[in-house]
């Protein structure tokens, strides 16, 4: 464990680059591997049953249009934007702690501790404002909600990180990316998108209505992609706090 934790504090933040971020974040995700399933079925696992369940739901009565078919999809989709948000928010703290193991060299803290120890109300209430935010600008211009997207990727681990308020996280997270908007692009938006299109793909085959295959996908897809998704960037949270950091020392 000592050689382990040298090794990472040698390797230290990633270089804001797409290839340093890319490199370092694969790095962590080959090396945490483990840690990071156990997190994921943890975490997801139980939510997306849930999610999933509800979702079977509202499909069996769909094609009606009495009250109770309205309520029990307004229901499903209430059930199934609160179980997203919930799992990405711990699962983004769960992988803070991961990547600040591997990279920072930082405390091997157990998971449930991890999760214990999470700003949770504040990171929720982050992915409400965030979420909102991105749909109106989707709504509107289209252009301005992908703005925000990239803008916002590392609300949740600045958050985390720096132990900041809702509105300071967005702030800070608004201003750490700004200088490096491509960067975070290629590093957050573009693996969402195609994380997005694999999903649609799953909802297009037949064997996927399922609510057993559901989960079982919806899990592999979460540890094979969104905790993939979720170490690029978390590292480049760190990235670019230690680049500002550099850049502004009086600041930071």
């Amino acid at each position: 464990m000592e050689n382990a934790s040298t090794d990472a504090r040698r390797r230290g933040p990633a270089p804001p680059t797409i290839r340093g971020v890319v490199a370092a974040g694969a790095g962590t995700y080959r090396r945490r591997f483990g840690r990071i399933v156990a997190a994921a079925v943890l975490i997801f696992a139980p939510i997306d049953l849930i999610v999933t369940l509800s979702a079977s739901a509202a499909r069996s009565v769909e094609h009606n249009a009495d009250v109770l078919s309205v309520t029990v999809w307004l229901a499903s989709t209430g059930v199934n934007v609160a179980g997203t948000t919930l799992s990405l928010v711990f699962f983004a703290g769960v992988i803070d702690r991961l990547v600040a193991l591997d990279q920072l060299g930082h405390e091997d803290i157990p998971l449930f501790s991890t999760i214990r120890r999470l700003p949770t109300a504040r990171l929720i209430l982050a992915s409400i404002l965030t979420t909102a935010m991105i749909l109106l600008g989707l709504i509107l211009l289209v252009v301005p909600g992908y703005i925000l997207m990239v803008l916002l990727c590392i609300v949740g681990p600045v958050i985390v990180i720096e132990d900041l308020r809702v509105l300071a996280g967005l702030r800070r997270s608004a201003q750490l990316v700004w200088p490096h908007l491509l960067l975070a692009t290629v590093v957050s938006l573009v693996p969402a998108m195609l994380d997005e299109e694999f999903t649609s793909w799953l909802e297009r085959s037949g064997w996927y209505e399922s609510p057993l295959l559901h989960l079982g996908a919806d899990i592999l897809s979460t540890i094979l992609i969104g905790g993939l998704i979720g170490v690029f960037e978390v590292t480049l949270a760190h990235a670019l706090i230690a680049d500002h950091r550099r850049r502004h020392p009086a600041v930071g």
